[in-house]
């Protein structure tokens, strides 16, 4: 596996500061947007790049993290808002954008609020409204993280968004994984937990103009394959199922990169 150049950074924005990691030397911009997690992506920057080494010589990919002091009651809206300020920082006019779980709310938010800036679009493993599987997946880790049991938590957002045969390959290096809990890394992800809670966009999706492609999967525990498919449906745009894989097929399934690969280059 070739490592790429990595650049890590941290952006002040007005009310906070954002990280980012950005490789790749292509003239066209590649924004990625994460799924909710308890740790940032700093550690993870080398094995982030070479998942995403598709993309390299065509674009220049920027994944941007969340505000590390969101204050209670933070919206997807206001990540939308920090993203957009990140990217006016970074310079960054136009961008495709892929938004992944959370991220996919966010990119949705982002697309209706700052049409300007989102290009093309695709959402993976996420929805734009709750549903009964979504609520009761992150009530559960809130109150794991609540009671301050991280470790539990740890494992459940594991064992939920990976698949078996994942849990099982990787089952050492999961072992190996470290978490640090700290009450600022808690609070940061229950703020952003309940913001993913309330986040209901469906009826504005009409608003969305920029050309999209949704990725589900049939085994998704946590957004459901159903949501996937009813954004879609809203968005009239072109919908690619995965069968075999749940929630974290973003990270799982082989050919996943290059499906959006091919949508972008079209």
């Amino acid at each position: 596996m070739t490592t790429l150049m990595v650049t890590k950074g941290t952006l002040k924005i007005n009310n906070g500061e954002i990280e980012f990691i950005k490789f790749g030397n292509g003239k066209r911009r590649l924004v990625v947007l994460p799924g909710l997690s308890y740790d940032g992506f700093f550690e993870q920057a080398d094995a982030i790049a070479n998942a995403y080494s598709v993309f390299t010589q065509e674009f220049t990919v920027y994944l941007i993290d969340r505000n590390l002091t969101p204050h209670a009651g933070y919206t997807v809206k206001d990540i939308a808002r920090d993203s957009a300020e990140a990217l006016k920082l970074l310079d960054i006019k136009k961008a495709d954008v892929f938004g992944a779980s959370l991220g996919g709310m966010v990119a949705q938010q982002l697309a209706i609020s700052y049409p300007h800036i989102v290009n093309r679009l695709v959402l993976g493993s996420t929805l734009s409204r709750p549903n009964e599987t979504f609520l009761s997946t992150l009530s559960r880790w809130e109150n794991s993280a609540t009671s301050g049991e991280i470790d539990r938590l740890i494992l459940d957002i594991n064992n939920t968004i990976y698949s078996s045969f994942t849990l099982k390959k990787y089952a050492k290096i999961f072992a190996a994984i470290k978490v640090v809990p700290t009450p600022e890394k808690t609070a940061r992800f229950i703020t952003y937990l309940n913001s993913a809670k309330n986040f209901d966009i469906y009826c504005s999706l009409d608003n969305i103009k920029a050309k999209a492609l949704v990725i589900g999967a049939l085994k998704d525990k946590i957004t459901t394959a159903a949501a996937a498919r009813e954004t879609a449906n809203a968005l009239n745009s072109k919908y690619l199922e995965y069968k075999r894989f749940g929630h974290a097929v973003f990270d799982e399934a082989k050919g996943y990169k290059m499906h959006i690969y091919r949508f972008l280059s079209k």
